[in-house]
């Protein structure tokens, strides 16, 4: 079985919204003859899972330009300490942030993510890390293939994510090694049917799915969101031992007059072991603030 590379302090070598689009606001619409009410996130504040790699306790504040889009993020701990400021630069379809790994994203015509890429010196090799998304005719996530190369020589593909959507929803995500098809990671998800919501972010590709250095993933583009309230999340994760650990997480959601997402719970166990993967997360509670 392939070994997916591991992270160190400073790099994580897997880098790693229904109307979210350049604007990066999410939009509801009720009927044709009711206003569209449009809620741009003001505050996000994250206590991530046990399996977070040097990130427990966290808070967004997400700033905008004129032009309505997303012009900073700034990241910080739970005592006030700013872990990060990183602008936003737009040229075309493409958005460069000042990180020091040179994040580059380039966007298709409707403003979806379809390919991201960092940089990094790592005892004296040039390591470029990229991720590439597709999506269905619908417009929901599909896969997301991840590579990297060492020192300009060919890409190697090393892991993969495949969703499924049933009903207006991610059921379920699977993280596999390229080369033997080994499945490390997967997730299944459940949903209260009859209750229909507008997510701030995208859940399904940055917070479920990959643990990005520069942290800002969540507020992008990647295409449609889950249509119905988020109820649970099952989990399979390898563990280096070859053990597998398994369990279920209960979601406790609090949600808007607006029908936004504002508070998001995943109660249940503490999940043991030490994964075969570098995705570190899953959020144990996330807050929102709207304005």
């Amino acid at each position: 079985m392939a070994t997916q590379p591991k992270p160190h302090c400073a790099l994580l070598c897997l880098s790693v919204i229904s109307c979210l689009l350049i604007s990066f606001s999410s939009c509801k619409q009720d009927n044709t003859n009711q206003p569209i009410v449009t809620l741009k996130l003001s505050n996000a504040a994250y206590n991530w899972g046990e399996l977070a790699i040097n990130k427990k306790i966290q808070s967004d504040e997400v700033k905008y330009n004129a032009a309505g889009n997303v012009d900073g993020v700034i990241t910080t701990d739970n005592n006030g300490n700013i872990l990060s400021n990183i602008t936003f630069t737009y040229s075309g379809n493409k958005i460069t942030l000042n990180t020091q790994y040179n994040d580059e994203y380039d966007l298709d015509n409707s403003g979806k993510v379809v390919y991201h890429s960092l940089s990094d010196v790592q005892q004296g090799h040039n390591i470029v890390e990229i991720e590439r998304y597709s999506y269905d005719d619908n417009n929901y996530l599909k896969k997301i293939t991840m590579s990297l190369t060492f020192d300009g020589a060919p890409e190697t593909f090393y892991s993969e994510i495949n969703y499924v959507v049933q009903n207006g929803n991610y059921t379920k995500y699977t993280l596999s090694n390229t080369d033997s098809g080994t499945v490390t990671r997967q997730y299944v998800f459940t949903y209260n049917t009859g209750k229909k919501v507008n997510s701030p972010v995208s859940f399904f590709a940055p917070i479920f799915a990959n643990d990005s250095q520069s942290n800002i993933d969540k507020y992008l583009n990647y295409g449609k969101s889950s249509a119905n309230l988020l109820t649970g999340v099952g989990y399979s994760i390898l563990n280096e031992d070859k053990t597998i650990s398994t369990g279920t997480l209960n979601v406790a959601s609090s949600v808007n007059t607006d029908g936004y997402i504002t508070s998001l719970n995943l109660v249940g166990n503490d999940i043991a072991g030490f994964p075969t993967d570098n995705l570190s997360p899953l959020p144990r509670s996330i807050n929102f603030t709207l304005k």
